[in-house]
């Protein structure tokens, strides 16, 4: 289940407690598995958005593209997707830079800085107006959502156990185990 926490971030919690009984009653580290087993799903999450990015934009960003980063929440119970791709300038009305995820996921207004307003050409058409409104797309929450529901983050969050399970099994037995 992805939810937006604001700001530009997305938070993952997903259910795996099922793989985390199958290690009930084993001397292993549960937490370092958990951890491992959400960052799986992480790195899927932001391989999905990634994926999608052209689905919800009409023009590709490089470096929109690139920010789009998943990490593990301090707790390390949850993945944090976030996009904070920025202007690199103080271009926001409230001098802030400008950040390209966050205002294409809550929308935002162009207004022209002089009276002539804005101009734009439109399949050969010039078009003159003084306020331009971009709608909000929501460009990562969808794409986790239709990821974390997929058969592809089933498996490999089964791949991932299959791994812990021959990790921790290598481990406790001295990896003396055929």
């Amino acid at each position: 289940m992805a939810q937006n926490t604001g700001d530009g971030y997305i938070r993952i919690g997903a259910d795996i407690s099922e793989c985390m009984r199958f290690f009930d009653g084993l001397d292993v580290n549960k937490k370092a598995i958990q951890k491992n087993l959400l960052r799986t799903v992480g790195t899927g999450a932001k391989q999905a958005t990634k994926k999608n990015l052209n689905h919800y934009l009409q023009r590709r960003s490089g470096m929109l593209y690139k920010s789009i980063t998943s990490r593990l929440s301090r707790s390390g119970k949850s993945v944090v997707i976030s996009n904070n791709a920025d202007s690199g300038k103080n271009t926001a009305k409230d001098g802030r830079t400008a950040r390209y995820g966050f205002m294409l996921a809550a929308g935002y207004t162009i207004e022209a800085k002089t009276s002539k307003g804005l101009t734009f050409n439109i399949d050969g058409k010039w078009f003159r107006c003084h306020s331009v409104t971009v709608r909000e797309k929501d460009f990562v929450e969808p794409s986790v959502d239709r990821y974390v529901n997929s058969a592809d983050c089933g498996a490999r969050l089964d791949k991932e156990l299959q791994e812990q399970v021959d990790y921790w099994e290598r481990r406790i037995t001295g990896g003396n185990s055929k």
